[in-house]
């Protein structure tokens, strides 16, 4: 069993310390690209979320607000600026580059909230 990572993201702004996710995408699975997403690599490309908030995102019993993810581990973010950073393998599947460009449009300034599952 692996480690799936997929990324929410909102065109709202943040509101009395929730993020309602609009915007969700899973990563396939490829070590290369997602242990640069871990919160002990080097560089570090993510952010804790600020204590406090959550996030909204749908399950299968609905709208759900999470501070943690899957394992219970707190939430991080990055952004499209350090997105930009990722050292992208030349033979990285389609659907990550899709995801990848998706996420770089971005603006600069967006928190995408990692949630790990």
């Amino acid at each position: 069993m692996g480690i799936d990572l997929q990324v929410l993201t909102s065109h709202f702004r943040e509101r009395q310390g929730e993020i309602l996710a609009t915007g969700s995408l899973r990563f396939d699975r490829d070590q290369r690209l997602l242990a640069q997403l871990a919160k002990d690599a080097t560089p570090c490309l993510v952010h804790p979320l600020p204590e406090g908030v959550k996030l909204g995102h749908y399950e299968d019993k609905g709208l759900t607000f999470s501070e943690t993810d899957r394992y219970g581990q707190p939430l991080t973010f990055t952004t499209p600026t350090d997105i930009r950073k990722l050292r992208v393998p030349e033979d990285i599947e389609p659907w990550n580059r899709a995801v990848i460009a998706f996420l770089m449009a971005l603006p600069a300034d967006f928190r995408i909230v990692l949630y790990w599952c």
